[in-house]
């Protein structure tokens, strides 16, 4: 199973290790969430400006943030659906996909791609803040010290949201693991709940503003 990079790079990190964090197990699960937030922020920098003018063309600055929310959600999951496309592609050319049955292979890509919309869902919620150029390095580290937290803590591991998007320490793969659809659950909810923050903060801006100017 090791042996396969697309098990390696998304499946995260075996509950079999005992004792300390396995640094190159926990490395290569970061890899591509590091690469996906990269490259979400990147592609936030860029359109951040034309984003901004287009606000004027709304009525409601609601509008305006679901669109854009949905926009860049969407992108998110372009780019982590790429990033498994890529990886597959990489084990068929090595000839590594019989390693892979096509259950497995819909279980990690199911969870991982689930775990990569929330993250992309807070990295635009972030983005409406002024330390919005830390949002990569907050997520990052949000994903590195949950995941220590839930490796040492194993009463609150199932909380952990550096453990969600892992396959090998989910109920698919061990029935101690934490409970694949409720965390799937949940990971629908943040972006629904990051949403609905979002579009509240933007009025309450927008009403100051208002204010201000008044």
């Amino acid at each position: 199973m090791s042996e396969s990079m697309f098990i390696r790079l998304f499946a995260g990190v075996s509950p079999d290790y005992l004792g300390g964090i396995p640094l190159i197990p926990f490395g290569q699960w970061l890899l591509p969430i590091g690469i996906f937030l990269l490259t979400v922020g990147g592609y936030a920098e860029r359109a951040r400006k034309a984003e901004t003018f287009s606000l004027y063309r709304y009525e409601r600055v609601s509008d305006w943030w679901k669109r854009h929310f949905v926009k860049r959600v969407i992108f998110g999951i372009r780019i982590a659906v790429l990033l498994l496309l890529i990886v597959l592609l990489c084990d068929i050319v090595m000839g590594k996909l019989a390693l892979l049955s096509a259950g497995l292979l819909v279980k990690i890509s199911v969870l991982w791609l689930f775990h990569s919309i929330s993250m992309a869902a807070f990295f635009v919620l972030l983005d409406l803040f002024p330390l919005r150029r830390f949002a990569p390095v907050a997520l990052f580290l949000l994903e590195g010290v949950t995941f220590i937290a839930g490796s040492r803590l194993c009463a609150v591991s199932h909380a952990m949201y550096g453990m969600w998007g892992m396959y090998l320490r989910s109920s698919l793969y061990d029935a101690g693991g934490f409970p694949a659809g409720v965390i799937i659950a949940a990971e629908v909810a943040l972006p629904a709940a990051g949403f609905l923050i979002g579009r509240e903060y933007l009025k309450k801006e927008t009403d100051y503003i208002k204010i201000e100017n008044g």
